[in-house]
């Protein structure tokens, strides 16, 4: 099934990350950033992490926001086609997302098969070279 994000406020770092991970995404207009502060706090980006922000972000925003960590309203993002749309308060969030989300009575079967091979890149990224990335770190308990 289609994954449809709701963004009612803020969606910072990896709760921007976990947005583009969705399929759709709607924002409000008038409350909220969206924002990649890892350059400003010194936290790189995994692979897949960057898979993700590019299946859902333009090339040219993408690089802009992620180097500069620009907050980015609901508006920036629906003149570029991030977000479906931006939605003036959270009644209007709530009502734009879900008769979008009404829009996809259709068989589940037909969403696994696309959605499968739309985001194959995605999680060959996820599997290939996020675990040598994550190896290198030193996590200690």
């Amino acid at each position: 099934m289609p994954v449809i994000a709701a963004i009612n406020g803020h969606s910072f770092g990896n709760g921007a990350i976990l947005a583009c991970a969705c399929d759709f995404r709607f924002m409000r207009s008038d409350r909220g950033f969206f924002c990649f502060p890892e350059v400003d706090i010194g936290i790189p980006f995994f692979p897949g992490m960057m898979a993700v922000m590019r299946k859902a972000i333009p090339g040219w925003q993408l690089n802009q926001i992620t180097l500069t960590g620009r907050r980015v309203t609901g508006s920036e993002l629906e003149a570029s086609h991030v977000v479906e749309k931006a939605s003036v308060g959270f009644d209007a969030l709530m009502v734009d997302a879900i008769d979008f989300a009404k829009t996809f009575d259709k068989g589940r079967r037909i969403f696994k098969a696309i959605k499968q091979r739309r985001y194959k890149e995605v999680l060959d990224v996820f599997e290939t070279l996020d675990p040598p990335a994550i190896a290198k770190l030193e996590l200690r308990a």
